[in-house]
C-alpha cells in the first residue's frame, strides 16, 4: 500500500559534485521530514569508501561533516576497503523541516559514480512554522 505522503527521491552523482533536489511546492502549509538516507557506490565492486551529506543551503562541494551546523542535515557512507562486508552508516536530523531546496554533497574517487535513496515525508505545518524552519535551515551554528 502505497501511502501519500511519503516521497522516494533516487539516483546518481559524481563525485565531487553538489546537487540540488527543489522541493518547494509553492504553499508554506507544507514541508518534508527526512525519514532514511542511504548511499552505495554505482561499481559495488570498488574497494573504495563514498560518502554524501545533504544539505538546505547550497554549498561549495567539501569533505568534511559539520554537526555543528544547522544546515547540513544528513550524512552517510559506504565503506567496502574491507573484503568481508560493507561498512554503512547513515544518520539524518529527524526534527529538520526542508521547505524549500535540498543539496546533496558527494564525495569519493574523482570520476565515481555514487548512488542515493532519500525517503522523505511530507508534513503539514503553519506558515511560521516554515518561515522558523527556513531560518534555522539557513543558519550556521547552534
Amino acid at each position: 500500500m502505497k501511502q501519500e505522503n511519503i516521497l522516494t527521491l533516487k539516483g546518481l552523482l559524481l563525485a565531487g559534485e553538489v546537487a540540488r533536489i527543489g522541493l518547494f511546492d509553492g504553499s508554506f502549509k507544507s514541508a518534508y521530514r527526512i525519514l532514511s538516507f542511504t548511499i552505495a557506490p554505482k561499481d559495488i565492486t570498488t574497494s573504495e569508501n563514498v560518502m554524501m551529506k545533504l544539505m538546505t543551503q547550497e554549498r561549495d562541494h567539501s569533505t568534511g561533516w559539520r554537526w555543528d551546523n544547522n544546515d547540513e542535515v544528513g550524512w552517510a557512507i559506504f565503506d567496502r576497503a574491507t573484503s568481508v562486508s560493507p561498512g554503512v552508516y547513515s544518520r539524518v536530523d529527524k526534527e529538520a523541516l526542508i521547505v524549500q531546496d535540498l543539496f546533496l554533497d558527494c564525495t569519493a574517487d574523482t570520476g565515481e559514480l555514487v548512488n542515493y535513496m532519500i525517503e522523505l515525508e511530507k508534513v503539514s505545518i503553519t506558515e511560521w512554522k516554515a518561515a522558523l524552519a527556513m531560518v534555522r535551515n539557513s543558519s550556521q551554528d547552534v
